[in-house]
């Protein structure tokens, strides 16, 4: 969905959300536009990093918003590539290839938001793009097990936004049951998070009867 660019964007901030959580503001560059939830390929520039040099990070700011913020999981002992990035200093800059991907939210249904971990960027991304246009309820199921939620205090601000912590598999589990009993076929079910969490969750709303054309997922891999 629409054509990816290769741009040069300097860092503006990066800040330590929560636990091993962390987001990246960017210079958003002129011209650049993206549909909320989609992603780009990341890379560092004058960085001898061992291993993968791209990475894949999703928008968790919006299109409207003048910079672009990725957030990611950056874990004690880090790839090369997480521990360059994490050294980042403002004023420096780093590669993108975006936008990419066709994790993007239907308006037309309402939306069953599924995040686990860090997989809730693209879908703060839908979030805050339709606050202002807001017409219905929409459900955010957010899945972290150690109750660490990235985004958690803003998002407890926006109206007409229900919200569903699960700090385990057993009440996520639990969550998505009772929510999709509710709606059935009649929303869309928006899964983002590691591959395994996608795969568990997506053969799960399929056994309480969610057709797959309702279903749509953004897998996170490489943390």
């Amino acid at each position: 969905m629409g054509n990816a660019m290769e741009y040069t964007i300097s860092l503006l901030k990066k800040e330590h959300l929560v636990n091993e959580y962390y987001s990246f503001d960017f210079k958003k560059p002129e011209g650049f536009s993206f549909k909320e939830g989609q992603y780009g390929v990341f890379g560092l520039v004058d960085k001898e990093i061992e291993g993968r040099k791209l990475r894949a990070f999703s928008m968790a700011s919006t299109s409207e918003d003048d910079i672009v913020k990725v957030a990611t999981r950056i874990v004690s002992s880090p790839s090369s590539y997480k521990e360059f990035l994490l050294k980042l200093e403002p004023g420096e800059s780093v590669t993108m290839n975006a936008p990419r991907g066709e994790f993007v939210l239907d308006t037309s249904k309402k939306a069953i938001f599924i995040a686990g971990g860090i997989g809730i960027t693209p879908i703060r991304s839908m979030i805050l793009s339709n606050v202002s246009h807001r017409t219905r309820n929409d459900v955010l199921i957010y899945s972290e097990l150690e109750a660490a939620y990235p985004f958690k205090d803003e998002l407890e601000k926006i109206d007409h936004l229900e919200i569903i912590y699960a700090a385990d598999i057993e009440p996520t589990q639990k969550a998505i049951k009772k929510t999709s009993s509710l709606y059935l076929n009649n929303a869309y079910y928006y899964l983002s998070g590691s591959p395994g969490f996608v795969k568990g969750l997506t053969a799960l709303l399929n056994e309480q009867g969610i057709l797959n054309e309702n279903i749509k997922f953004d897998v996170f891999t490489g943390y």
